[in-house]
C-alpha cells in the first residue's frame, strides 16, 4: 500500500480562523515585510518576491516586491502556487514548474509567466499555516543551497514578524486595560514607560535593515537599540575562528558604570570554559536567560563581574550567519525588573534580523573589494607621454553605499604616432561590469593600435565585436585621436578627431579661460545598434588649451540633473584655467566628488597641449 501524504489543511476551520485573526488579509504591507521581500529579491536575483496570506479562496499578496504599486494584489487559490505549500505544510522549490506534475497545469504559467518558484511556509502565532514566503523567476533556474537556506531563514523571520505584530497588539490592549482600571499612578507610569520602550524597540529593530553595509555599524546599532530599551548595559563580541571572543561594541546607560563594564569586557579573555555566558552561548548557539540568584556555576571572574556591575538578570543570545555563530550579544539589567521569556523572544528577533544584515554586509564587502581591485588592475598604471602633450587621469569609486562598476579611461600612442584618448562607462555596479569594462578597453586598444582606423571606425569595430561577449552589452564610450602638430598649422595647433558612443560631451578649456562644450552628435551607446554609422567630429587643440573627458558620475546626482551638473563642471573648469593639469584634475574631483565619494563611479582624463 502506498503511504499517504500529509492531510490537506487548506480549508481547515482552525487554520482559516487563525488566518483571519491576524487581520492581514487585505492589509497594507508593513515596512518589515517589504524589507524582507526586498532582501530576498536582491540576494537571489529573482524578479519577484512575495509574502502571501492564503484563505480558502485566494492568495493575497501582502508584500509584493517587483510588482508595480498599481499592479495586481492577489490571485485565486487555483491560480496560486502557494496552494501546494499550504496543502502540504512543506516548502516547495522548483527550478521549472512546467515539468512538475503538481504544477505544470497551473494557469499562472501562462498568465503571469511563472517558470521557477520557491516557497516556504509562514505560520500564525497559533502554529497554523498563514501563507508563504516565496520568490518567482520568469526563467528556468537552479536554486542554489544558499538560496534555499536564505529563503528558509527569511520565512522564519516573517513568521516571527507575524508573532511580534500580535505581541504589540496585545501590549497595546494591556496598556489600555491598565489605564482603564486606574492602577496606582506610580505603577501605571512605570508600566507605560516599559511598554513604550518595548514598542519603540519593535519599531527600531527594522532600522537594522538600513543601518548600512559595514558590520561595525551593525554592532553599534545593536548596542544602541538595546540600551536603554531592553537593558541597563549591553556588549557585543564577535566569535573568532579559534573560538575566542573579541569585543566590538560596549554601551551602558550610566556613564559612571561604563568604565567597570569596559574593564570586564576587555579583560575577560576567551572564556572557553564557561558553563554560562557569552563563551557558552558561542559554543552551543543557544540563547540564555539568567536571573539572580543564578542557578548555574559561574567562574570566579564572572561572579566578581556580576557583583561589580550589580547584575540582576541578563540575556545572552547568539547572532547567526550561514549557520555559524558570528557574534554574541549580552544585555543586562541591574536594578530593574528581571527579564522574562517574552523579552528573550524579542532579543532573539533582534539577533535574527542583525544576522541577516551582517551576512549581507560581509558579502557586500567581499564583492566591493574584489570588483574595485579588479577595476583598478584593469586601468592603465601609466599614461603615455607623447611630445608636448600632458595627460592626467583620475578614478574615484562610488561611495560606500554602492558597488564599483565599469567606468574607465585609457590612452595610447598608435602605430602612426597619433595619441588615442578613451573614456567609457559600462552599465552596472558589480564584478560583471568591471569585467566587461576590461574587455572593452582591450578591444578598443586592439582596434585603434595600427592607426588605420578613425575614431568612429574604432567604435564601430568594437560595436560589432560586442556580440562575442555572450551577454547583452550597454556601454558609453568616447574616442579622441590627437594627431601630432604640423609645422604648417597656425601656432602648431593639433588636430583632434573624436567620436562618441552615447557619452557625455567633452569640454575644451581654452588658454584664455573660455570653456567650450563640444556638442556634436553623440551616436548610440555600444551594444545598441552596431550597424548604425558612427558620427565623427574634428577640432583643433591650440597650445595651452585642455581637453577634458569624463564619465557621467561627475555631473549627475540624485538631486542634480545632467544639464545643471554640466554647467557646474564648466564653471569650475573656467575658474581653474591657471592651474597646472595635476592640480586641475585634483580640484575637479575634490569639489565635485568630495571625500565620501559620488553616488556613481567617476573617471576623467585630461589632455593639455604644452605652450
Amino acid at each position: 500500500m502506498e503511504e499517504s501524504g500529509p492531510a490537506d489543511t487548506t480549508r481547515s476551520p482552525a487554520r482559516l480562523a487563525a488566518v483571519r485573526a491576524t487581520e492581514l488579509l487585505d492589509a497594507i504591507a508593513e515596512e518589515s515585510f517589504d524589507r524582507l521581500t526586498g532582501l530576498a529579491r536582491r540576494l537571489t536575483g529573482a524578479p519577484f518576491a512575495f509574502v502571501t496570506v492564503v484563505d480558502d479562496e485566494r492568495s493575497y499578496w501582502l508584500s509584493r516586491h517587483g510588482i508595480p504599486d498599481d499592479g495586481a494584489q492577489q490571485n485565486t487559490l487555483d491560480e496560486s502556487f502557494c496552494q501546494y505549500v499550504v496543502a502540504s505544510g512543506r516548502p516547495l522549490v522548483l527550478g521549472d514548474v512546467t515539468i512538475d506534475e503538481r504544477t505544470r497545469d497551473n494557469p499562472s504559467i501562462q498568465s503571469l509567466g511563472v517558470r521557477a518558484w520557491a516557497g516556504f511556509p509562514v505560520h500564525t502565532p497559533e502554529g497554523e499555516l498563514l501563507g508563504t514566503f516565496c520568490v518567482v523567476d520568469t526563467e528556468v533556474r537552479t536554486w542554489s543551497p544558499e538560496d534555499v537556506e536564505l529563503l528558509a531563514d527569511l520565512s522564519a523571520i516573517a513568521s516571527r514578524e507575524v508573532w511580534l505584530r500580535r505581541v504589540l497588539a496585545q501590549e497595546r490592549q494591556a496598556r489600555t486595560e491598565a489605564e482603564t482600571a486606574a492602577v496606582a499612578a506610580r505603577t501605571a507610569e512605570a508600566q507605560a514607560h516599559r511598554e513604550a520602550a518595548r514598542a519603540s524597540l519593535l519599531a527600531r529593530i527594522s532600522e537594522l535593515l538600513t543601518t548600512g553595509l559595514e558590520p561595525a555599524d551593525v554592532w553599534q546599532a545593536i548596542a544602541t537599540i538595546a540600551v536603554p530599551a531592553l537593558g541597563d548595559f549591553a556588549y557585543v563580541c564577535t566569535v573568532e575562528r579559534d573560538g575566542g571572543l573579541t569585543p566590538v561594541a560596549v554601551r551602558h546607560a550610566d556613564p559612571a558604570g561604563l568604565g567597570a563594564l569596559w574593564r570586564w569586557v576587555h579583560s575577560a579573555g576567551r572564556r572557553t570554559g564557561e558553563a554560562a555566558g557569552p563563551g557558552h552561548v558561542a559554543a552551543t548557539g543557544q540563547a540564555e536567560l539568567l536571573r539572580a540568584p543564578l542557578d548555574v556555576d559561574l567562574t570566579d571572574a564572572q561572579r566578581a563581574a556580576v557583583a561589580d556591575l550589580g547584575v540582576t538578570s541578563s540575556l545572552v543570545v547568539p547572532l547567526h550567519s550561514r549557520g555559524d555563530v558570528t557574534a554574541v550579544v549580552t544585555i543586562g539589567r541591574t536594578a530593574t525588573v528581571p527579564y522574562s521569556d517574552e523579552d528573550r523572544a524579542l532579543v532573539s528577533a533582534l539577533a535574527d534580523r542583525a544576522g541577516l544584515v551582517v551576512e549581507n554586509a560581509l558579502a557586500y564587502q567581499t564583492e566591493r573589494a574584489l570588483s574595485e581591485t579588479m577595476q583598478r588592475a584593469l586601468l592603465p598604471s601609466l599614461l603615455p607621454r607623447p611630445g608636448r602633450l600632458d595627460l592626467i587621469a583620475r578614478y574615484r569609486p562610488a561611495g560606500r553605499a554602492q558597488l564599483v562598476g565599469g567606468d574607465w579611461y585609457d590612452a595610447f600612442v598608435n602605430a602612426s604616432g597619433t595619441t588615442s584618448v578613451v573614456i567609457g562607462d559600462v552599465a552596472g555596479h558589480d564584478i560583471d561590469a568591471a569585467t566587461t569594462m576590461g574587455q572593452l578597453r582591450t578591444m578598443l586598444r586592439m582596434a585603434g593600435h595600427d592607426g588605420h582606423q578613425t575614431a568612429g571606425q574604432v567604435l564601430a569595430t568594437v560595436d560589432h565585436a560586442c556580440d562575442t561577449f555572450g551577454h547583452n552589452v550597454f556601454a558609453t564610450a568616447l574616442v579622441a585621436q590627437v594627431e601630432r602638430s604640423s609645422p604648417d598649422s597656425p601656432a602648431h595647433d593639433r588636430s583632434i578627431r573624436w567620436s562618441s558612443a552615447g557619452h557625455p560631451p567633452p569640454l575644451l578649456l581654452h588658454s584664455d579661460g573660455r570653456v567650450e562644450v563640444l556638442t556634436g552628435a553623440p551616436g548610440l551607446p555600444l551594444g545598441v545598434a552596431p550597424d548604425r554609422a558612427r558620427p565623427e567630429h574634428q577640432m583643433s587643440l591650440a597650445p595651452g588649451s585642455t581637453l577634458l573627458l569624463y564619465t557621467d558620475g561627475l555631473i549627475e546626482a540624485r538631486d542634480l540633473d545632467l544639464d545643471h551638473g554640466l554647467a557646474r563642471l564648466a564653471a569650475l573648469l573656467a575658474d581653474s584655467a591657471d592651474l597646472d593639469l595635476d592640480r586641475l584634475c585634483d580640484r575637479i574631483i575634490d569639489d565635485l566628488v568630495g571625500a565620501t565619494g559620488a553616488e556613481d563611479d567617476v573617471a576623467l582624463i585630461a589632455v593639455r597641449a604644452q605652450p
